[in-house]
Order: C-alpha cells, then structure tokens, then sequence
C-alpha cells in the first residue's frame, strides 16, 4: 500500500498505539559498472524490509525468551553476532592502558567487535545458530564476521587473517545467509560512553569526549593516520569483495561508534558519511554495502534522509540499525534515547527507506534500559511496536 501524503497525526498516532499496545500485552563489483542511473533503478523496485532483532546467542542469557517474545510480536528475522575461538587473536599487551571495555559491556580496542580470534568459523557453528534461531520461528538473515586482528594492524600475517574471513564468507554463502556485517574501526572510544538518567526513571547510554583522559597514542602502536589505515581497507576490500559475490553475501560495514576521528593515536577509516561514501565507491557492488545507523548519522551531524537516499540509490545498504538519539554537540556528545523522543524523524526516514527500495533486515539498537525490565522485553517490544507502526504508515 503506497504511503498516503495527507496521513493525518491522528491515524499516525493510533497505529503506533495498536502496534505498542500489542507489545505490552505480550510483557557483480567496481568491474561491473552500474548500467543504470539510481533514479532509472529506483522505478523499478519494491520495498520489502525485514523487520528483524540482533541477539547475541552464547552471550545473552535468555535468547530462546527474547526470540519466542518478538516472534510473538511478529518479527521474522534474526541478526547475530558470531565471534571465533580459533586463529589469531589481538595481543592484549598493544592495548596495555587503554579502555577496551565500556561501563555497559561494549567492546573497544583495535578492530571493534565482537572480538575473538580471526576464525575461520565451521560449518557446524553457524547452523547451530541457524537452528537456534529457526526454533523459535525466525531466520538468520545477518551474521556479524569474526575479527580480523592483523589485517587492522597492518602486520604480515594478515593474509591469513583475509584467508579465514574468505572461508566463513563462503560458508555463509553455502547456508544461504544472505548479509555479513562487519567491523574495521581504527580504535573505538567505549572511554566516553557512560550511563544517565531518562525518562521516567529510564537509563540511557551516552558519550560525551570529555570523559575520555588520556589521547595520548599507545607505546606499542603509536600514531596510525587516515591515509594508512584506508589502504589496509582497500588491501581487505580488494581480496574479500570477489569472495563475497561469488558467495552471493552482500557485505555490510558498520559505521564507527562513537564515530570520533580518531582515539588513542588511531584514526578511524569509516567515521563520517563522507568516509562511507570513500568505501562504496572504491568498488562500487551492492556487495561493498554499508549498515545504515540512523543513531550513528545524527551523531555526527548528519542528514538521515540524504544519507538514506545517497547509499540505497546506490543499492548499497545492506543492513539498518534503527534507532534515536539526541546530539549536543556533533561526535562529541550525544545521548542514546527513546525511538520516539530524539530528534530524527523516524516516519520520514522509514518512508525514505521505503521510496529507495531497501528491501533487507532492520532491527532496533541501543534501545534504553526501562526500570523494572529485567529480561528487556519492554525496551525492545516497545521499539518493535514503534517500528512496525512506522512500517505499516509508509507502506513499508
């Protein structure tokens, strides 16, 4: 159903209440050059967006709950993280006096999550994960790649570290799994991030730069400036892309978050639109694609509505974290709130969403903690009610 252009704040407001209410009861690459112009593609597509949520399996407790719950509420798909315990796996002393972990959990150091070894996964590994999530009635439609320490170090053996991630992608592909996200962030500030109160007695996560005490570069890695670590990118990009779609899995590089210029002498090569436009076009695929972060581009200052159009006229969002927040002060402070009380205007994005045709998984993200939402099923029931309310008015 297309979008009506007159839809009045009254029918807006009672489909978000129907969908929320309904929650609270339940407690081929660069070498082939695109032949079309955006707008000549865009006529000819469809939306058709994977309402999906992100689990990490073997670090939440729980899982099987929170997949039954909004399988309940009537999502289908599932996006999760798939760290390795094989291969090589950062030398914890490069990182000696810095925060690698934040107040909540979030992982920092080199490289961004998940964290582990550099892989290869197994087969078997990932079908577990696919048979945990079907269990409850849901899909896998995005893993998160496992880490690849050397290969963002720049040292010799990262060509093993690129063979290992060619092989899960190839696995992925084998079990029709058809997005991978990943991580290639310079050093991530999880210094900055901390906790603070919302609505209603509500904790939001935060960041603010001036938390962050010591920017002086680590002994053991010293300064690494853009120019440098864009070419490990492209070194990464040139060998996996090919893997990638003979695979048939598109790639989806996560925006760096905080997305600071750089931490600790690093800087980092995905921290800006104008960075996530450096990688789209240096191999121009819907294969090369991006993770669409609402949060993250209003973080920095961004235009939401020109960055969606931008990427998915491209065809290269392959994956969307959807979510608000509310920025003081441009990379440097913002707060992490409510899908309903920051400043985007999540209906006109999801129309945007909707008018490029994007037709892959959304999931809510960094949604706050409510009081007394011990198992988390409010915060996130109460996103997916948002969201699919927003569906439903743009005739998503």
């Amino acid at each position: 159903m297309n979008p009506s252009p007159d839809l009045s704040r009254r029918n807006f407001i009672g489909a978000v209440g129907a969908a929320v209410g309904a929650a609270g009861l339940m407690s081929s690459l660069a070498v082939t050059a695109r032949a079309a112009e955006p707008s000549a593609r865009l006529a000819a597509k469809r939306s058709a967006i994977k309402l999906g949520i992100d689990v990490g399996i073997d670090r939440w407790h729980g899982t099987d709950d929170l997949l039954r719950f909004v399988h309940q509420l009537g999502v289908e798909w599932a996006a999760v993280a798939l760290p390795s315990d094989r291969g090589d796996f950062m030398d914890p002393s490069l990182t000696l006096g810095a925060v690698v972990k934040g107040f909540d959990g979030s992982l920092g150091g080199l490289g961004g999550g998940p964290g582990g070894g550099s892989g290869p996964w197994k087969v078997e590994e990932v079908q577990r994960i696919i048979d945990i999530v079907g269990k409850q009635g849901l899909r896998l439609g995005d893993l998160m790649l496992h880490a690849f320490p050397n290969v963002v170090l720049g040292l010799p053996e990262r060509d093993r570290d690129i063979e290992h991630i060619q092989q899960s992608i190839r696995i992925a592909g084998r079990l029709g799994i058809p997005v991978l996200q990943y991580n290639f962030e310079g050093f991530r500030a999880v210094e900055g991030l901390y906790a603070t109160p919302g609505r209603g007695g509500a904790t939001y996560r935060a960041f603010d730069i001036k938390r962050m005490k010591d920017p002086s570069p680590l002994p053991k890695i010293g300064i690494v400036e853009d120019g440098e670590i864009w070419e490990r990118m492209k070194y990464f990009l040139k060998a996996v892309l090919p893997v990638a779609q003979e695979a048939g899995v598109r790639l989806a590089l996560h925006p760096n978050d905080p997305p600071i210029p750089r931490y600790r002498g690093v800087a980092s090569p995905f921290d800006s639109i104008e960075h996530w436009k450096r990688v789209v076009n240096f191999m121009p695929s819907p294969y090369n694609g991006i993770v669409m972060e609402t949060g993250v581009t209003a973080e920095q200052g961004g235009n939401v509505l020109e960055t969606i159009r931008y990427f998915g006229e491209r065809d290269c969002i392959n994956h969307v974290h959807f979510r608000n927040v509310r920025t003081l002060v441009p990379k440097e402070q913002y707060l992490e709130v409510f899908i309903d009380e920051g400043q985007n205007d999540m209906l006109a994005a999801m129309r945007a969403l909707h008018e490029v045709g994007y037709s892959h998984m959304l999931v809510p993200d960094h949604s706050p903690f409510i009081l007394g939402d011990t198992n988390r099923f409010g915060a996130w029931g109460f996103a997916l009610g948002y969201i699919k309310a927003l569906m439903k008015a743009a005739g998503a």
